[in-house]
């Protein structure tokens, strides 16, 4: 005589099958994580890029105002730049056919014009107490010597600045909205740049490593504030 299938024995073939097709379908999602570029969209309007051992997060131009950037503006950008590797990278330069990109360091501007301001207040020449003239005698230049300032390289348009050195598991981050942050700046525009355009830069390591990238304009931190219609008095009939 054959016996009926328990309810008991039915239950464990469910389980065993559903347990299967969890297995199925988190093997699917691994093949796909796994054929995916190294250019990675975050949940955040930056943009994510790996290679080799150079991680860039949250690549973007910063926000300004819904009209983004006329030609001639000059356009912050914001990144992080993580080293996962076992030795130093650096960042040389960031190339674009957008405009002039400079570096700019708020709190180095600012230790140079204190230095500055000092060395001005100590060359300042003493005057005599009595006649209120300068006690200091200028001095002739020298033979074949002449007075005036010599005169400054010409960058031709480029920038130079100290590469931007990241040591082994750490990060730099390049964001004006930070604390005296330093960041880069993109000068002088070439064209004007909107919400939901992309600026196209490369990177440039000091190993030889070129990365390029689409930066997109990045989103505003806070909505901006909405009005309401609202009745000056109530609806007749109430």
């Amino acid at each position: 005589m054959v016996r009926g299938i328990s309810t008991a024995t039915v239950r464990r073939a469910a389980a065993v099958a559903i347990a299967g097709a969890a297995a199925t379908a988190l093997s699917a999602c691994g093949a796909s994580l796994g054929s995916q570029t190294e250019v990675k969209q975050s949940a955040i309007a930056g943009v994510n890029i790996d290679d080799g051992d150079i991680a860039l997060r949250d690549l973007q131009v910063e926000f300004t105002s819904a009209e983004g950037y006329a030609a001639g503006d000059d356009a912050a950008l914001r990144l992080w730049i993580g080293n996962e590797g076992e030795t130093e990278i650096s960042l040389e330069s960031i190339e674009t056919t957008a405009g002039t990109v400079t570096f700019v360091d708020p709190a180095a501007q600012a230790a140079e014009a204190m230095e500055a301001a000092r060395e001005g207040a100590s060359e300042s020449p003493e005057s005599d107490e009595t006649t209120g003239e300068s006690t200091e005698e200028t001095s002739a230049p020298a033979d074949g010597a002449t007075s005036e300032a010599p005169a400054v390289d010409e960058l031709d348009g480029e920038e130079a600045y100290e590469p931007i050195v990241i040591a082994p598991a750490d990060y730099v981050r390049l964001d004006q909205g930070a604390e005296s942050g330093s960041y880069f700046l993109i000068e002088n525009l070439s064209e004007e740049l909107r919400p939901g355009d992309t600026l196209d830069v490369v990177f440039h390591f000091a190993d030889g490593t070129e990365v390029p990238a689409s930066l997109p304009v990045g989103q505003a931190l806070a909505p901006e504030e909405r009005e309401y219609y609202e009745p000056e008095g109530e609806a007749e009939g109430h």
